[in-house]
C-alpha cells in the first residue's frame, strides 16, 4: 500500500515510526483503553516497540491490519486509527488518550481516515464494533454516519459482552452515510 499521511484542520494520521513507542506505550494505559481494548494496552516501552515494528511491516502488504498514529499539529501522538481485516468484511477502530478526549479528535481522525482508507482497501463498506457501555466510541460512530445494526449480548475480545455492530457504507465518488446508495446516471 502506498505511504498515507493525511491532513486535517488540527491532525496528522501518517505511519509509525519505531521512534513512537514511548508515546504509544503512555498512551495505551489510560482506563478506558485498559476497559475497551486490553489487546492494546502495551505494559512497556518495549512491548509497544515490538508492536509498532509488526505494524510497519504491514504497510506493505495487503491484509493489514493498516494502524495510523494520530498525531496534533505540533507532533504529539494523541492516539490512532486502524482498518482491520474480518475475514470478508473491514473494521475500523481507535483511540484517543484521555488527556486529548471531548475535544472531537477522534471523529475528526475517523472521518478523514474513512475518505482515504476506504477507495485504498477497495471497499465500500467497513464496520464499527464496540462494547454497549462505550458511549464517547458510540457517539464517534454515530457522528461519523455510521449506522446501528444491532445492539445486544455477543463476542467482544474474545468475551460475551452488549455489543454494538454500526456499518459505513459509501458508494461511487461521493459518501453516503448511513446506507448505501445507488448512483444513477446524470
Amino acid at each position: 500500500m502506498d505511504e498515507l499521511s493525511i491532513t486535517t484542520d488540527r491532525l496528522l494520521i501518517t505511519e509509525f515510526s519505531e521512534d513512537m513507542a514511548e508515546s504509544v506505550h503512555r498512551n495505551s494505559l489510560d482506563d478506558d483503553n485498559r476497559r475497551f481494548v486490553p489487546d492494546e494496552v502495551f505494559p512497556t516501552v518495549e512491548a509497544a516497540q515490538e508492536v509498532i515494528r509488526f505494524l510497519i511491516s504491514c504497510y506493505r502488504g495487503t491484509d493489514g491490519p493498516f494502524v495510523y498514529p494520530v498525531l496534533l499539529k505540533s507532533g504529539e501522538n494523541i492516539g490512532y486509527v486502524q482498518a482491520v481485516c474480518l475475514g470478508e468484511a473491514w473494521e475500523i477502530g481507535y483511540h484517543i488518550a484521555a488527556p486529548f478526549t471531548s475535544r472531537g479528535f477522534a471523529t475528526e481522525a475517523v472521518k478523514a481516515f474513512l475518505t482515504e482508507i476506504m477507495p485504498r482497501l477497495g471497499i465500500d463498506e467497513i464496520w464499527g464494533i464496540c462494547r454497549g457501555g462505550n458511549t464517547a466510541s458510540r457517539r464517534v460512530l454515530e457522528k461519523c454516519g455510521f449506522e446501528l445494526v444491532f445492539s445486544g449480548r455477543g463476542d467482544y475480545q474474545g468475551e460475551e459482552h452488549e455489543v454494538c455492530r454500526y456499518v459505513y457504507r459509501h458508494a461511487g465518488e461521493g459518501v453516503h452515510h448511513g446506507q448505501a446508495v445507488r448512483e444513477t446516471p446524470e
